[in-house]
Order: C-alpha cells, then sequence, then structure tokens
C-alpha cells in the first residue's frame, strides 16, 4: 500500500528510466560548478613577451595618466593583496571594481604560468588611467623588476620584461604610460618632474605596489631600470674616470661611499659586469657623483625615508638598486646585462 502515489515511470524491473538519471545527474553538476568560485579569471596562453611588449604606453603630453584617489588606491592595495596571495576568487571581485583584470597566462616560451595583473581598458579608450601592469610568477626568485620609465628612458621596458623572464623573478612592475605623459607636475621631490613620471610621485598605483611588496617581505630586493643620454655619459665618464661608452652607474639611492667587497645585490651586480671588460660599472657614491637615484620614491620608501616624497633616505636597506645606463647598454646589451643580472641574483641568494 503506497501512502503517495508515484509520478516517475518505472521499467517492468522498478527501476526508473536511464534518462531521469542523467537529467539528475546533470543539474547536480551544474549546481557544484557554480557553488565553487572560478579560479581561473581570464585564460590566455601564448608569447607573454610579445603580449607585454604590445602595450600602448601614450604620447609626450597627452595627459593620459589619471592620478588615482586616496580611496583608489586603498581598494587597489587590497586588490593587489588578494593577488599576490593568490586568492583568485577575491581578486577578480576586486579587479572589476576598479577596472582592472587578473589573468592567467600560459607562456609558451618558458613553458610556465604567470599571473597579470592589468587595466580592462587600454588605449586609446577613455576609461585608460595608466595605472601600469603587474605580473606575478608564482615561486620566482625574491626579487622585482621595475620599469617605471619603459618608453621615456629607451629599451627599458623591454629590457625589464626580457630579464624578468631570463631570470625568474617573482614579480614585474611597468609603469603604465610615459613619465612625460602628464600636464601637472609631481608635488614630489621638487618641481622637475610631471605627475606622471612614477619614479618621483608617491600617489602612483606603482608606488602602492612597490610599498607592500617592500614591507611584506624584507629581504626582497628591487631592480629599477634607467637610462641617460650623451651630456649625462659625458659626465659620468668624467667623473669615473672612463672613455667607454657603455657605462652603468648603480646606486642604492643614498649619497654615501659602500664597500667593494660587501654583500649587497650592487656589488654583486657589478662583479658580474667587471668580469668581461666589456661594460664599464661605476658606482654612485664610490666613483660618481651624479645620476644617484636619491630622489627616487621608491627607492627612499625602501630606505625608509621619513617622508619618501620630500625627504632623502638617510641609509641604505641594501635591497634597491637604481640602475642607469647608457643608450648603447640599453639597445645593444640587454641579453648581457639578463645573464650579469642572473649571475648576481644567484651569488646574492646562494
Amino acid at each position: 500500500m503506497h501512502l503517495f502515489e508515484t509520478h516517475s515511470q518505472r521499467l517492468t524491473n522498478g527501476a526508473r528510466p536511464l534518462a531521469t538519471y542523467i537529467i539528475f545527474t546533470v543539474v547536480l553538476l551544474i549546481l557544484t560548478v557554480v557553488s565553487f568560485p572560478s579560479k581561473a579569471l581570464v585564460i590566455m596562453s601564448g608569447e607573454l613577451d610579445r603580449h607585454l611588449k604590445s602595450y600602448n604606453y601614450g604620447t609626450k603630453a597627452d595627459n593620459k595618466w589619471v592620478q588615482p584617489s586616496g580611496n583608489y588606491q586603498t581598494d587597489f592595495k587590497a586588490l593587489f593583496e588578494a593577488f599576490h596571495q593568490q586568492n583568485w576568487p577575491l581578486a577578480d571581485e576586486l579587479a572589476q571594481a576598479v577596472n582592472y583584470q587578473v589573468i592567467q597566462f600560459s607562456d609558451v616560451d618558458t613553458d610556465k604560468v604567470y599571473y597579470l595583473l592589468q587595466e580592462k581598458y587600454q588605449l586609446p579608450s577613455d576609461k585608460f588611467i595608466g595605472g601600469g601592469t603587474y605580473v606575478m610568477n608564482v615561486g620566482g626568485t625574491n626579487a622585482v623588476l621595475q620599469a617605471p620609465h619603459p618608453k621615456r628612458d629607451s629599451f627599458t621596458g623591454t629590457q625589464a620584461i626580457d630579464a624578468f623572464l631570463y631570470t625568474q623573478t617573482k614579480l614585474l612592475m611597468l609603469a603604465g604610460t610615459r613619465r612625460d605623459s602628464s600636464h601637472d607636475i609631481s608635488e614630489c621631490t621638487g618641481t622637475n618632474y610631471s605627475a606622471s613620471d612614477v619614479a618621483h610621485q608617491t600617489e602612483s598605483l606603482f608606488q602602492v605596489v612597490h610599498e607592500y611588496m617592500s614591507d611584506f617581505d624584507l629581504e626582497t630586493v628591487f631592480i629599477q631600470y634607467h637610462g641617460f643620454g650623451k651630456t649625462t655619459r659625458a659626465k659620468l665618464q668624467a667623473q669615473c674616470g672612463t672613455d667607454n661608452d657603455l657605462m652603468l652607474n648603480l646606486s642604492e639611492s643614498v649619497r654615501y661611499a659602500t664597500n667593494d667587497q660587501e654583500h649587497s645585490i650592487l656589488h654583486s651586480i657589478r662583479r658580474s659586469v667587471e668580469s668581461e671588460g666589456v661594460i664599464k660599472a661605476c658606482v654612485y657614491g664610490n666613483d660618481t657623483r651624479s645620476l644617484g637615484g636619491t630622489w627616487n620614491v621608491q627607492g627612499r620608501h625602501t630606505n625608509d625615508s621619513v617622508d619618501s616624497c620630500h625627504k632623502s633616505a638617510d641609509a641604505s636597506s641594501k635591497r634597491f638598486i637604481h640602475l642607469e645606463q647608457s643608450y648603447g647598454v640599453r639597445k645593444y646589451h640587454r641579453k648581457a646585462m639578463q645573464r650579469h643580472l642572473k649571475t648576481a641574483l644567484d651569488e646574492y641568494f646562494q
């Protein structure tokens, strides 16, 4: 006797039809998939270097860089923290709120997976803000490569990208526009720099990411790529006592001499470069008195300045390298420089 009459058709042996089980299984799978957050946000594959080198940084004085508000910087810091902690569902949610996107990128050249934090809207979109692109290599060497002037300091953007993939460091930071994008002047480090020059601007997403990475792990080192022209090269050659047009000016962004034999990332780079005898490696404070990056706001923060916008640091943390290079080095010797950096990192972290 049945209290309720069943409406399900049964086969002669009492079993329900196969179609019923198929429908039930499909519904269950859909509910299961919906109930789990998506780990893969935007999925891409291909040549990562090509993707990164395709960015449009705009033109001189195009005024495309937008200074982020304090609230926007706070929101972006929360996004970057989720991104860095590999909390992909939260990072995806927070990225959408600030018009960024998280990309899981499978690189066919290195056969590795990288994670990108990049603006959703690129130039010429009027929603572009020039906030920059950040590429994470989970498990990479504890170093961050930075290109604050990826176009204006010719080849430094390309150099940072190639060196990041070659050395397998853990983070690459690319500024979003040319350093001379803005009509406004930065309030930091005097009145000599455009507001869009993120190496001299504390109110930027580039600085938000730098401060997070610098404070998160006090063992992390930073290599920031720069370039100088003929006039500065002549001045540095005279100071360093060389006629070599292939020159570096290495600095920890502080105004004092350092021990040539010390265990530091700066002197590890210098020793590797000098071992080949092709490029002249000069050290600010030891050999030169110019172009030391003491006004660099990322260097100031990592060197514990009391006010990164307005005051130079008093001492070096030994973690930030302001790497100035002559044009010939940047154009013709980028592969040599990435080899030297790899050698220096291996020596430093051994």
